[in-house]
């Protein structure tokens, strides 16, 4: 998959992009909502800091509605640590309940995976258990894969802008040198 760095227009709906815990977490989700018949589908999983600085800008310094509260690196979805979740699916997307009590139970599926929803933002999803102060700290969840990793270390290298970039994740690919 190539992942856009730049467009902040794109989203992105892929799980693979998301840190392992999270993409089991999601995926359990998602089959217990269906299982469920409420039709959440992913509207945003892993975003750039391109595009979570583009939404941040919303509302504040270009035309439209506030979207977001943080700016690039204060939002779990740059860490692959958070997704927004959505009724209907591609081209039908809606944020209106077809049943009132979905986005509850929602997030009640999410807690008991280990997700937690957000007050302000019904669709959303993240990583129970961290912060954003330590993630923008490097403090990482254990159990990355190759994929988050290089996916993580690749927005990090490309971030020029403010706000800092954080850290990279450590990751040990070849033995120390003699």
């Amino acid at each position: 998959m190539t992942v856009d760095l730049v467009n902040p227009t794109a989203r992105n709906t892929d799980l693979d992009l998301l840190h392992p815990v999270v993409r089991s977490a999601v995926g359990k989700v998602l089959k217990d909502l269906a299982s469920e018949k409420i039709p959440l589908f992913v509207f945003e999983a892993w975003r750039s800091p391109a595009r979570q600085h583009f939404l941040f800008a919303q509302g504040r310094t270009t035309p439209g509605p506030k979207v977001t509260f943080q700016d690039s690196w204060g939002s779990y979805h740059q860490y692959g640590l958070a997704v927004d979740l959505v009724f209907g699916g591609p081209g039908k997307w809606t944020w209106d309940e077809p049943k009132k009590g979905m986005w509850k139970r929602m997030h009640e599926i999410g807690r008991a995976r280990g997700l937690m929803p957000l007050d302000f933002e019904t669709p959303h999803i993240q990583l129970a258990g961290t912060s954003s102060a330590a993630l923008r700290e490097g403090r990482y969840p254990d159990g990355g894969d190759e994929t988050w990793t290089g996916n993580l270390a690749m927005a990090i290298s490309a971030w020029t802008k403010s706000p800092v970039s954080p850290p990279f994740p450590q990751v040990l690919d070849r033995p120390a040198v003699a």
